[in-house]
């Protein structure tokens, strides 16, 4: 059971990872277009995302606290495990604010065809910290940090 757990685990994240930095590439390569089409792109895209991540997000936390709960080696009072769940409380708090906010100003700036350079930049801010705190979580997880 365990190493069943930790593969859906370690897929979840791989989903959740490649799918920001590829949204990060593909909102990038978008925004450069044409207002009109990059508009209806970025527009579906933003809203297929909560399909996509939704489900990998629910899938790491659920496996990890699988993993907890049917496995010795790890302890609800790790540092790694702590560290897991605060990345999923603080991915959830970034993503309902910050990350909203900045999806739906992205979303406008590129249907209306201004201030799509400053609404850009601004999710790429919110996306490169929610990234920043996936890779320090995924590190964590790797070195068993504090275990």
């Amino acid at each position: 059971m365990r190493d069943g757990l930790l593969f859906l685990h370690i897929l979840g994240v791989t989903v959740w990872l490649g799918g920001g930095l590829h949204s990060a590439y593909t909102y990038s390569a978008l925004a450069r277009m044409e207002a009109a089409a990059a508009g209806a792109a970025i527009e579906r895209l933003h809203k297929l995302e909560g399909r996509f991540f939704g489900p990998a997000i629910l899938v790491v936390l659920l496996t990890g606290i699988g993993l907890v709960l049917n496995s010795e080696a790890y302890r609800w009072g790790d540092t790694f495990v702590i560290m897991g769940l605060a990345t999923f409380v603080i991915a959830a708090i970034l993503d309902s604010t910050i990350g909203k906010k900045n999806g739906l100003r992205l979303v406008a700036a590129a249907s209306s065809g201004t201030g799509m350079a400053g609404a850009l930049r601004s999710w790429q801010r919110g996306t490169l910290l929610d990234v920043l705190v996936l890779l320090v979580t995924l590190w964590a997880m790797i070195a068993k940090f504090g275990a």
